[in-house]
């Protein structure tokens, strides 16, 4: 854990919060932008929070820390969530770090940025999946995280109103070294959001069609 950012952003959490820039940065599934510069001012409460650490092959170790808090600005709703993380890489890792990767956003608005000067670095850009489960920031400008620096808190905010503790967070060495990395798991995620009861019905629909078919043809 990164003292110094932990200290930053988590213990004064009842004076912290985000300053949104006035133009969000929404990603849509399959998007890639340029992330947000947040900055802290003051008071949204912390709702949650998990920390740990990392250890893949022995050779590619760190630590994470992720927050999960109420959106004060309603930047994509008022009153809905925003997940923050950190990754830092032990001083003798013997990788750099290239992405890290939240899951899972399926169905939810995402608007995705860094605190400045919560850690030594920010991302290049940030992608998304084209189903939109998988949010990506990536370091693959040439400024990947080295072995004993810590990423700027990195934030999604979103629609969600709930949340539970069965997402993923990948981290991916650099691209072309023996060791790619690994994932964590019981990280915070939105909850899994339910089809549309169309969606359900046009599936239904589908099935009952495919089982005509099969009869009419057998």
């Amino acid at each position: 854990m990164n003292r110094t950012g932990r200290i930053f952003f988590i213990s004064l959490s009842a004076t912290l919060g985000l300053t949104l820039p006035l133009a969000a940065n929404p990603i849509l599934p399959g998007g890639n932008v340029v992330p947000d510069a947040f900055s802290l001012s003051s008071t949204p409460p912390l709702l949650n929070e998990v920390s740990g650490t990392f250890d893949f092959g022995g050779t590619f170790t760190g630590s994470y820390d992720e927050v999960v808090m109420v959106d004060p600005f309603g930047i994509t709703c008022t009153g809905c969530l925003d997940f923050a993380f950190q990754i830092g890489l032990d001083a003798n890792s013997n990788f750099v770090l290239n992405t890290l990767a939240l899951q899972e956003f399926f169905g939810y608005t995402t608007d995705v940025g860094y605190v400045v000067g919560s850690g030594d670095l920010d991302p290049s850009h940030v992608t998304r999946g084209p189903a939109g489960g998988q949010v990506v920031f990536d370091y693959s400008s040439g400024d990947d995280q080295a072995p004993g620096e810590y990423s700027d808190y990195l934030v999604i905010a979103t629609n969600a109103t709930t949340y539970d503790s069965n997402g993923a967070l990948d981290v991916t060495a650099l691209l072309g070294q023996s060791d790619p990395g690994g994932q964590i798991s019981g990280v915070f995620e939105p909850t899994l959001m339910a089809p549309e009861p169309s969606t359900v019905l046009l599936f239904g629909l589908g099935l009952v069609g495919i089982v005509a078919f099969r009869k009419r043809t057998s």
